[in-house]
C-alpha cells in the first residue's frame, strides 16, 4: 500500500471512531472537550457561549452561525456541569459554569452557562450539540432551566441561625464606664456559618444543590445610639475579647448583633461558588442593665 493511501486509510479510521455515537438513554450525549474551559476576555473575566440574539436564531429555524436548519429541529439544554452525569467527572465545570455567567457589573443571562442540542423533529437520532449558552431560557421548546437568580432566591430563605450577644461582667449586668467585653452565641435552630443546608431536589429541577452560609460581617448595637463594626469578630470575654463597650449613663438598654450573611452554593457535589448576594439577619435583643458605682467609706 503507497503512503498516500495508508494516510486515507487512517484519516477514514479517525473520522469513523470520531463520529456520532448512539446512546443508551434518550438524553444529550456529554459536550464535547473544547467547551469544558472558557475563554479569558481581556478584563480577566471568564466568559464563553453564545449571546442572546445568537440563541434566539434558534427560533428562526438557524442555527448558531446563522445557518439555516435543513429541517425543523427540537432542542434540548443541560446545564454545562460535567460532574452530573460523565463518566470521568470534572470537578471544576459546575464552578465554570457559574464563573462563566458572571462578570464584575452583574449576572449574565439566567446566572449559568447551559449546553444547547438539536436534532430533527420526530426523530430518535442522538442530540447533536451545538454550543453552550448563558441564555438557556431563549431557547425555543427548551425544558426549564435552573437560574442564578433561583438559588440567590433560596438563599434569602434559608432558616438562618441568629446571633445573641451577651456580655462580661456576666448575668448582662455592669456599671457606668466599666469595659464591658460582648460576644456571641447562636441559636440552636438555623443554619449558623459553616453549615449546609441541602434543597429540595424538586425545587431545582432535579439537581442537588447545597447552600453553605458564611459570615460577610457582624454590627454589634448596643443600645445607647452606638454600635461597633463592621467586623468579622465574633468577640470574646476579658482579656482577650475585642469588642467592647463603656455605658456612659445608668439604664437598661437593648442590645443586639446584626448578621450580615454571604454564602456558597455548589451543584451535585461540585467545588463551591460564591454567592454574589448577602442577607442581613437582626438578632434577638439582650437586656444590659447599667448601675452607678456609689464610693463606700469603710473603716
Amino acid at each position: 500500500m503507497s503512503h498516500r493511501l495508508r494516510l486515507l486509510a487512517v484519516l477514514v479510521t479517525c473520522m469513523l471512531l470520531g463520529g456520532p455515537v448512539a446512546h443508551a438513554a434518550d438524553d444529550p450525549p456529554a459536550k464535547p472537550r473544547d467547551m469544558g474551559v472558557p475563554t479569558t476576555t481581556g478584563e480577566g473575566v471568564k466568559t464563553t457561549g453564545a449571546a442572546e440574539p445568537t440563541v434566539r436564531r434558534l427560533g428562526g429555524g438557524k442555527d448558531l452561525n446563522g445557518n439555516p436548519f435543513a429541517t425543523p429541529m427540537v432542542f434540548q439544554v443541560r446545564i454545562a456541569c460535567e460532574s452530573n452525569i460523565a463518566a470521568n467527572p470534572d470537578p471544576a465545570a459546575c464552578q465554570r459554569a457559574a464563573a462563566s455567567c458572571q462578570t464584575s457589573t452583574g449576572i449574565i443571562g439566567i446566572g449559568f452557562l447551559y449546553e444547547i442540542y438539536a436534532r430533527p423533529q420526530g426523530s430518535t437520532e442522538p442530540w447533536r450539540y451545538l454550543g453552550s449558552t448563558c441564555f438557556a431560557d431563549q431557547v425555543p421548546g427548551a425544558t426549564p432551566t435552573v437560574s442564578l437568580a433561583q438559588i440567590i432566591n433560596a438563599f434569602h430563605l434559608t432558616p438562618w441561625a441568629t446571633a445573641t450577644v451577651s456580655t462580661q461582667p456576666e448575668g448582662n449586668t455592669t456599671l457606668v464606664g466599666l469595659l464591658t467585653y460582648a460576644r456571641i452565641t447562636w441559636s440552636t435552630s438555623g443554619y449558623e456559618p459553616g453549615e449546609i443546608d441541602t434543597l429540595d431536589p424538586a425545587t431545582m429541577l432535579g439537581l442537588t444543590v447545597q447552600i453553605r452560609p458564611r459570615v460577610d460581617h457582624y454590627t454589634y448595637v448596643f443600645g445607647d445610639g452606638t454600635t461597633f463594626g463592621p467586623t468579622h469578630s465574633d468577640g470574646g470575654v476579658w482579656p482577650t475579647g475585642d469588642v467592647t463597650h463603656a455605658y456612659p449613663t445608668p439604664g437598661a438598654y437593648q442590645a443586639r448583633v446584626d448578621t450580615t450573611f454571604t454564602g456558597d452554593f455548589r451543584i451535585n457535589g461540585g467545588p463551591w461558588t460564591q454567592i454574589p448576594d448577602t442577607v442581613t439577619v437582626t438578632g434577638p435583643t439582650t437586656t444590659i442593665t447599667v448601675h452607678t458605682a456609689k464610693p463606700v467609706l469603710v473603716h
